[in-house]
């Protein structure tokens, strides 16, 4: 399993996102083509995986870059008490626990081949370059406002922004988890044919 911290401030949840897109950077760069898109029954590929946080990714870079004051008139203001991240994490899980499945508009499309070293390659740097964006974006962002804001996420409700971060970071850890027991499986079941 891979190891979550526990990130709060504004400069803390840039710095855990930023190692967050080092981490998949660097799993799936240490994969060859073929584990990198290899799609068995039934789960996505590691690079389904970084499609569908990429998705994610752009719609918070758009969330994020918007004037505030459209996030107050679409979302109201909060009124809830700011939690922190192991209560959004614990919640994430629970949902995905009760059945809850990634909205529509962030399924990925099965990649088609061919697949080699240079589209794995490519998968990374889009990964990487709509990351960058999305953590420029929070440069605009100070502690304060983290929790002056609020966004709707489908299956957690309203979050504040400092929640959706939060968030996040927990989602990238999930599928990472997801990336990685997906290659003991693999192992396993190579190790079995022989």
């Amino acid at each position: 399993m891979v190891e979550t911290a526990t990130p709060y401030s504004h400069s803390e949840l840039i710095v855990d996102l930023d190692h967050d897109v080092a981490k998949v950077s660097a799993t799936i760069l240490g994969l060859t083509p073929e584990e990198c898109f290899a799609h068995p029954a039934g789960v996505w590929s590691p690079a389904e995986n970084v499609l569908h946080m990429q998705q994610l990714s752009k719609v918070f870079i758009l969330a994020f870059s918007v004037p505030r004051f459209t996030l107050g008139t679409l979302f109201g203001k909060p009124k809830h008490q700011i939690r922190d991240y192991a209560t959004i994490a614990n919640r994430y899980h629970a949902a995905i626990a009760g059945g809850f499945e990634a909205p529509a508009y962030s399924i990925p499309a099965k990649p088609q081949g061919p697949f080699n070293q240079q589209r794995q390659q490519a998968l990374v740097a889009q990964w990487q370059k709509l990351n960058q964006r999305m953590i420029e974006s929070l440069f605009h962002w100070d502690d304060a406002a983290l929790d002056q804001y609020q966004m709707p996420h489908p299956a957690l409700g309203k979050l504040t922004v400092r929640e959706m971060l939060f968030f996040m970071h927990c989602h990238t850890q999930q599928h990472l988890n997801q990336i990685n027991q997906l290659l003991q499986s693999q192992a396993s079941s190579q190790l079995a044919a022989h």
